[in-house]
């Protein structure tokens, strides 16, 4: 059986993130929560709630994968700093954390993370690669910038000489961050300028899927691939949708190239990975047109992450 790879997962502590992503996380959650009739303190939320998604020795992540059955996981942080306001610790340090800790765990494998815009961005990753031991770069375009802007080609082409994969999000985000900035439409101008790019779209874009997949649909010459990470609820709430999605995706770009993940810690306390993993294998037991084989089963879960990270 292959591996279990996550490929798209976060490591945070409280003076990581800026000050104004937990107001919105915190703000998010109590929405949430009045959606589904409750009456929650928002006070509580922020104060109590909110901290169970700080790990800063990293115990907790390690923890959960091993509680999960989770193999591999893709570390990485965010720089939302340039919207939201730069927190206490620096972006360099905050990637130097984030390859320190995964270097000193096989089971590890660390992305560094920069908004394009910062003057230091290339110099950043250019040493996040070569010297801090990173095996890939991870974009946050809802910061407020596209995938094909000049500063983010920098950083693409960066990562194309030294054949390191590019994961970035893509889909409608919740303000104070910028959804028109993660359409997928944009996917399409950065594999037609760098097909030799493992470019890996995060979360089928969400909401936009069907957007993305006619990307896909037409990208089969370039190096393509997406990840279902972020679609726990959406999973939950549409199963149907969840398996045509990850069916047609499969048929598209081959079963390889489609990725299961988590987007944790966001997600684990809602939807356990456990359950997010059995929903995923529950997509090899449909009885339809739109089940997966084992094989492509074992491909989605790890196989193909397995081979596009060489762990």
């Amino acid at each position: 059986m292959s591996q279990v790879v996550d490929i798209h997962s976060h490591w945070w502590a409280e003076d990581w993130l800026p000050e104004a992503y937990w107001e919105a996380m915190a703000d998010i959650i109590v929405r949430e929560m009045e959606k589904g009739g409750r009456d929650p303190d928002p006070d509580r939320v922020r104060e109590e709630y909110i901290p169970t998604y700080w790990d800063p020795t990293g115990e907790t992540l390690l923890e959960r994968m091993d509680e999960a059955g989770v193999d591999h996981q893709v570390v990485f942080g965010l720089d939302w700093g340039i919207p939201l306001g730069d927190p206490p610790l620096s972006v360099r340090e905050y990637n130097r954390t984030v390859a320190d800790f995964t270097n000193d765990h096989d089971e590890l494998t660390g992305f560094v993370t920069v908004d394009p815009r910062r003057e230091f961005a290339v110099d950043l990753v250019r040493t996040a690669l070569d010297d801090w031991g990173m095996e890939g770069l991870k974009l946050h375009p809802t910061s407020g910038f596209h995938l094909h802007d000049p500063e983010t080609y920098r950083l693409l082409q960066l990562c194309t000489e030294r054949d390191a994969p590019v994961l970035t999000d893509s889909g409608p985000i919740a303000a104070p961050l910028y959804s028109k900035y993660s359409h997928p439409t944009h996917v399409d101008e950065v594999v037609t300028d760098f097909p030799e790019l493992d470019l890996v779209v995060a979360h089928l874009s969400l909401g936009w899927w069907r957007e993305l997949l006619a990307v896909a649909d037409v990208n089969v010459n370039t190096r393509l691939r997406v990840d279902v990470s972020g679609w726990q609820g959406r999973a939950e709430e549409y199963p149907e949708e969840f398996a045509t999605a990850v069916r047609r995706f499969v048929d598209a770009l081959g079963a390889d190239r489609v990725h299961w993940g988590t987007d944790d810690p966001a997600f684990d306390a809602a939807y356990p990975k456990e359950e997010w993993l059995g929903a995923t294998r529950a997509l090899a037991d449909r009885g339809d047109e739109h089940a997966l084989t084992e094989a492509e089963l074992g491909q989605v879960l790890g196989g193909g992450a397995t081979k596009l990270l060489d762990v």
